[in-house]
């Protein structure tokens, strides 16, 4: 099917009197100007493969300045002049539905990332949608429920609303989700709340030990209870807001800012550490248990690391538990990476499309070809991406808070989501040999589009507890 965009353009040398309020067009013309879609052009294609990438999300146009040569240069002249548009309009051999695929779930009230409490009213904008349905993740025995919590029926402009009951589900932070369908048109919305009120469920550290810790020690725990200590520069922090040794290796798009800065991405609210992504302080967030001089906390295998969170899943957002060795001693260059969640959000055409799903990504850097070895095998041994509901845990990692884990043995090293094993592999030689260190982040990119505007540029991580637990030094059973 051939596809072209077709525009009628009014083309003016300027305005003469004016009758009532419309006004009168001095030597105008009319001309059509078509634009054939399924042509090559150099700046069309994200893959730089020349082509357009589908759904078109927005038409610009520009308005050029006249320019005249000035000594072998191209210079700017000024201009004036006033510029009318009547309408506006999109022909298409495709239906309505498939005409409008881009069209969005939008949440006008309350705001997103924001504080509630009590019968909350969510007002919706939905164009192309007849109705949407709105679930949230309950309380429960297990892993709790799913819920619906309304379908509306929007009006024939797309609008509509919902009471959403707080008070009945989690106190803290939880997503409410919203899902229009209508046809081949399909989209989600995450509406991430802070409920003030609600049902405490399973908040904070657990007083027992998790079954793969059995028969260590705790050596670490923070459920954030108390006045954050996170520094860029303060050795007594007890995190480090960059990533180790100096933050020259931070790789976050929207770039990893200090506690102590005007572009905080740090908050403790009761008992969770938040961290935000925020397109308009242009930051986001890292904390990691060591600094560049090799303080901080560590621990060496056999050993047990895990942390609760919940994640956001908008296009770009990166949130990531993970593990590095270090060497006080400075001898080797090379490092073990273990990411025990490394978890992508986004829906769409070039997106990871989210789902249940996360990453389980294992390396030796800077180790070598053997090191390349061990780091392939280990990492097709996941199978990655690992499905949540593959090993029987119903929500996600962004719909509620889940508990990931990862052991490290001097045979094996074994990675946990709520205290199920997900995934193995043997046990790499610097993790047997060195210490090793957690991070936590919330980061955007990791390769993929970054777009945060669909929640007014925010998003928020929310960390209930880490804790660590080590073992005497010994080989023996798991």
């Amino acid at each position: 099917m051939k596809q072209s965009l077709r525009l009628f353009v009014l083309l003016a040398c300027g305005t003469g009197p004016a009758w009532g309020a419309m006004p009168v067009m001095v030597q105008d013309c009319w001309k059509e100007v078509v634009f054939d879609l399924d042509a090559p052009h150099e700046t069309w294609g994200g893959g730089s493969n020349g082509r357009l990438d589908l759904p078109i999300t927005a038409i610009i146009l520009t308005v050029g300045q006249p320019v005249e040569k000035a000594g072998g240069m191209d210079k700017l002249l000024p201009a004036e002049g006033d510029l009318y548009f009547d309408s506006l309009s999109v022909d298409s051999e495709k239906s309505a539905e498939e005409t409008l695929a881009a069209c969005q779930v939008s949440v006008v009230s309350p705001d997103y990332c924001s504080e509630v409490k009590g019968d909350t009213t969510v007002a919706l904008a939905a164009a192309g949608f007849k109705s949407v349905t709105a679930k949230c993740w309950k309380q429960g025995a297990g892993f709790g429920s799913d819920s619906t919590v309304a379908t509306v029926a929007l009006d024939a402009k797309g609008n509509g609303s919902f009471v959403f009951p707080a008070d009945q589900y989690p106190h803290g932070p939880i997503t409410v989700r919203m899902s229009g369908e209508n046809g081949a048109v399909r989209d989600n919305c995450y509406l991430q709340l802070y409920n003030r009120g609600g049902v405490s469920w399973n908040e904070g550290m657990p007083k027992e030990a998790p079954p793969a810790a059995k028969g260590m020690s705790l050596v670490f725990a923070d459920d954030f209870s108390g006045p954050l200590s996170i520094s860029s520069t303060a050795p007594s922090a007890r995190y480090y807001d960059h990533k180790p040794p100096d933050g020259s290796q931070d790789f976050s798009t929207l770039p990893f800012s200090g506690y102590d800065t005007p572009q905080n991405p740090f908050t403790r609210i009761d008992t969770y550490l938040r961290i935000r992504a925020s397109e308009k302080a242009h930051s986001a967030g890292l904390i990691a248990s060591i600094r560049g001089a090799g303080s901080g906390f560590m621990a060496r295998a056999p050993c047990y690391f895990e942390c609760r969170f919940l994640g956001p899943n908008a296009i770009g957002a990166w949130p990531a538990f993970w593990l590095l060795t270090a060497d006080p001693s400075k001898i080797r260059t090379g490092c073990d990476e273990l990411d025990i969640i490394e978890a992508y959000g986004g829906e769409g055409p070039h997106e990871p499309n989210a789902g249940d799903t996360y990453m389980i990504t294992p390396h030796c850097w800077n180790q070598g070809a053997a090191g390349k070895a061990l780091e392939t095998k280990a990492f097709e041994g996941m199978r990655n991406p690992c499905h949540m509901h593959r090993f029987g845990i119903p929500s996600t990692w962004f719909e509620t808070f889940h508990t990931y884990g990862c052991k490290i043995t001097e045979t094996d090293t074994i990675y946990y989501c709520d205290d199920i094993e997900v995934g193995r592999h043997a046990t790499f030689p610097l993790s047997k040999e060195l210490p090793l260190f957690f991070l936590i982040n919330l980061a955007t990119g990791g390769g993929w589009p970054v777009d945060l505007s669909r929640y007014h540029g925010v998003a928020d991580m929310y960390v209930d507890y880490v804790r660590v637990y080590q073992g005497k030094k010994r080989t023996g059973d798991l």
